[in-house]
């Protein structure tokens, strides 16, 4: 199965949340995914500093940790799903 990349969560209606750097010089910023299913159900990724080391990214629900996807088949049925019972 296929890792999760930017451009596979882009695809998938992901909106890109960009962090700007700071001061410090180290600190070259980041950014995320997120995807509003309703006002009640929204996915988050890792940020780009967290992908793992072949550049897959992980998704959650925001308020449920512990509950990850890192499959893109598995992350697509998800959406599907709850597209389904959401009603859109």
């Amino acid at each position: 199965m296929d890792k999760i990349k930017g451009k596979d969560l882009r695809k998938l209606g992901f909106e890109k949340q960009v962090e700007k750097p700071t001061l410090d010089p180290e600190d070259n910023g980041y950014h995320y995914y997120t995807y509003e299913i309703n006002k009640h159900c929204l996915l988050i990724s890792s940020s780009s500093d967290e992908k793992d080391a072949d550049g897959g990214y992980y998704v959650e629900f925001y308020e449920i940790e512990k509950i990850r996807f890192t499959k893109l088949e598995d992350l697509k049925k998800l959406i599907k799903l709850l597209k389904k019972a959401s009603n859109e």
